[in-house]
């Protein structure tokens, strides 16, 4: 996640989790390697370096650990550096929409977005204009494919208000097409160990931590791959 005193630091968030998606390759995509045939749905998970797990293996991310626990085909498509505005850094170099764009091709039948702390400072008017914009370009590239939106997350500390802001920005558009919405809280908050030592991106352990606010929530809200 970024904090807004320090330079693009990559935050966390941006897709959501929730049904059917496809997998992806590129540069930025690592297709979770959940053994010889995985039998469950097809997704594509869309996010920032947390999703992406920045700093650890591939396998101890997140959507990577969902993957292997539901036996998902899935593609992460996590982006250091990347928001609904914010532009993705070094070899990805991307945006939300573009990473929507890659996604588009995978003909995934969920595609997970999660809101991310990399568009803090952005004005909330553009942030709203751009997030309805990303949500009905998924749609109109993917109109059968289930949508489902994951709340932006922050460390140890307290977050910043307008994380709230860039979350209901993106549950608003992802209602407004029938999607589903996770709300994950904020599992790191007051678990200084849990984060690596630039104070932002989660460890192996707060990735599980992560991993276990998704299935809290869809298992909350009864919800199914």
């Amino acid at each position: 996640m970024r904090h807004p005193s320090r330079a693009l630091l990559v935050g966390a968030v941006a897709v959501a989790v929730c049904g059917v998606l496809a997998g992806c390759s590129s540069d930025v995509a690592a297709v979770l390697p959940l053994g010889p045939e995985p039998t469950g749905a097809r997704v594509v998970v869309i996010g920032d370096s947390i999703t992406i797990g920045h700093g650890l293996r591939s396998a101890q991310a997140w959507p990577e650990l969902l993957a292997a626990r539901d036996h998902l085909r899935l593609t992460d498509l996590g982006c250091d550096g990347a928001g609904i505005l914010a532009e993705g850094e070094d070899q990805c170099s991307a945006t939300y929409e573009e990473l929507a764009e890659q996604a588009a091709v995978l003909h995934p039948a969920v595609v997970v977005l999660q809101a991310s702390s990399n568009d803090l400072g952005q004005d909330d008017d553009e942030l709203d204009g751009a997030t309805q914009q990303l949500v009905a370009a998924v749609h109109r590239l993917l109109p059968r494919a289930r949508v489902v939106g994951l709340s932006a997350v922050w460390d140890q500390d307290a977050p910043p208000s307008q994380l709230a802001t860039i979350s209901a920005a993106l549950h608003t558009a992802v209602d407004g097409v029938g999607g589903s919405w996770l709300d994950l809280g904020q599992p790191l908050r007051g678990h200084p160990g849990w984060m690596q030592s630039d104070d932002v991106h989660p460890t192996a352990r707060g990735q599980r931590a992560l991993l276990a606010a998704v299935t809290g929530a869809l298992e909350r809200d009864h919800l199914r791959w």
